[in-house]
């Protein structure tokens, strides 16, 4: 008779509360489904480029269910370890990390390294059939890293930058002159960051204020009438279209102003992405509970908040959410909003111009009907528009910025994008609703792809509008 075995199954050897907090791993079935060969599909780049498991979503939720059972037999809870470390703790992960360096082995090094290799894109979490969500662990992962070893700076310059650029705004021609010049790119890339963006030297606020957008406050809101009410919208500000493409968030008011809508602009809080993608939790906790506080309370007045870029907006379904449950605000994209404003407008028997859209990969998988919202939209302007099938564009947010990750993300880049942008980029009819994917198609192609709301605003200064 073969004697039973007393070895608990490996998930029930992590302590609950670790099982607790990195459910989004342990959830992982095994399906493979993130296994995908398919170049214009969104999960997962990275396994894509690299064909090696451990970076997929399957191969980085098994990394840290191992991880976890580790720590579990020396008895460590790594959900305790998501705050800020304190500075006093700082000899302590200076010499872990000096002894990292000298080779001492730490199976943290291994889950760390597949955890780099993410873009952070969610589509994981829109194509999983068990919504495996490696952003979300990745980052309960690198807040407790961090807590034994030192940050690189890279991450400290990443997580200053949506509060340094409001300030840069106001200098934008020194800004611009350190990060061109050869000086400021060789510290930047000692730094870790490479392929720096150039402030466009407008500022939003008074930018838009020559348009006659005021600044959105309860108080000022509260004193419209039920009517100028409904024909309202704030405006979310966010750093990266805000401070490095200005005119296309004036383009925005524009566009709401020729269909008879009144914009307000939300005064700029950080968002606070790139403290969450680097796993700041403490601090993205902080920083959007401050910016979800103003915004809800211009939410309460009952007019609509509409964001511009997809990966920042979509953060308050998903990040806010996860931190701040109710208390998340309510932050629609663009084309949410237009079909909002287009609803009984009449559609032309018969439509014009053709034009064709790349959504960001977050958008396509996590927001449901954003893409065929667009083609909705363009439809009321009289214009055809097809959304093709691509992958990631290999960006997504800072990653392609990031000097040890360039080379990657430009590999994931040829993969879908760049022949989609060589057949069809130079017409004049392809778009892009991410920031990144402009930003990375500028610098490989040196194309500029525009944002539908440029073509609608185009169309609609051609007299085409609704």
């Amino acid at each position: 008779m073969i004697p039973r075995l007393s070895i608990a199954p490996p998930d029930r050897q992590i302590e609950p509360a670790a099982r607790a907090a990195f459910g989004d791993a342990l959830s992982c079935n095994g399906n493979g489904a993130c296994f995908n060969f398919d170049a214009d599909d969104a999960m997962c780049p990275s396994w894509k480029v690299t064909r090696d498991r451990r970076h997929s979503p399957k191969g980085r939720a098994g990394l840290v269910r191992e991880w976890l059972r580790l720590l579990a037999r020396q008895g460590v809870d790594p959900s305790a370890g998501h705050g800020e470390p304190s500075w006093l703790t700082l000899p302590r992960r200076a010499w872990h990390s000096l002894r990292a360096r000298c080779g001492e082995p730490d199976f943290s090094h291994e889950v760390k390294a597949a955890m780099d290799g993410c873009l952070a894109c969610k589509s994981c979490v829109g194509q999983c059939p068990v919504k495996v969500d490696v952003p979300a662990f990745r980052a309960r992962f690198l807040a407790a890293y961090h807590g034994r070893y030192l940050r690189p700076p890279r991450d400290w310059l990443l997580s200053l930058l949506e509060s340094l650029l409001p300030v840069a705004a106001y200098v934008p021609a020194l800004y611009n002159g350190v990060v061109s010049s050869g000086p400021g790119r060789m510290l930047l890339r000692s730094c870790g960051l490479v392929a720096t963006p150039r402030l466009t030297g407008l500022r939003p606020e008074p930018s838009l204020a020559r348009l006659g957008v005021k600044t959105a406050t309860p108080d000022a809101i509260g004193r419209l009438s039920p009517e100028e009410r409904g024909r309202s919208l704030v405006l979310v500000q966010d750093a990266f279209t805000g401070y490095f493409e200005t005119r296309l968030l004036i383009d925005l008011a524009r566009v709401a102003q020729a269909l008879g809508y009144i914009p307000w602009l939300a005064p700029y809080k950080p968002n606070g992405k790139p403290l969450h993608v680097t796993g700041r939790l403490a601090a993205f906790a902080r920083a959007a509970a401050r910016n979800a506080a103003m915004l809800k309370a211009l939410e309460t007045s009952g007019v609509p908040l509409v964001g511009l870029d997809p990966s920042m907006t979509l953060t308050y379904r998903s990040e806010y959410r996860s931190a701040l449950g109710e208390a998340a605000p309510q932050v629609l994209l663009p084309q949410e909003w237009l079909l909002r404003a287009l609803a009984g407008r009449a559609r032309p028997a018969r439509l014009g111009r053709e034009f064709q859209l790349l959504p960001h990969c977050t958008e396509r998988t996590n927001a449901g009907s954003a893409a065929d919202d667009w083609k909705s939209v363009f439809a009321v302007f009289g214009a055809r528009l097809d959304i093709l099938p691509s992958g990631c564009c290999g960006m997504a947010g800072t990653y392609g910025h990031e000097a040890t990750k360039r080379d990657l993300s430009e590999r994931i880049y040829q993969m879908s994008w760049a022949p989609i942008v060589a057949r069809a980029g130079r017409q004049g009819r392809l778009m892009a609703t991410g920031y990144s994917c402009r930003s990375q198609a500028k610098l490989i192609d040196a194309i500029e792809l525009k944002h539908p709301i440029q073509v609608l605003t185009a169309l609609v200064e051609a007299g085409s509008g609704p």
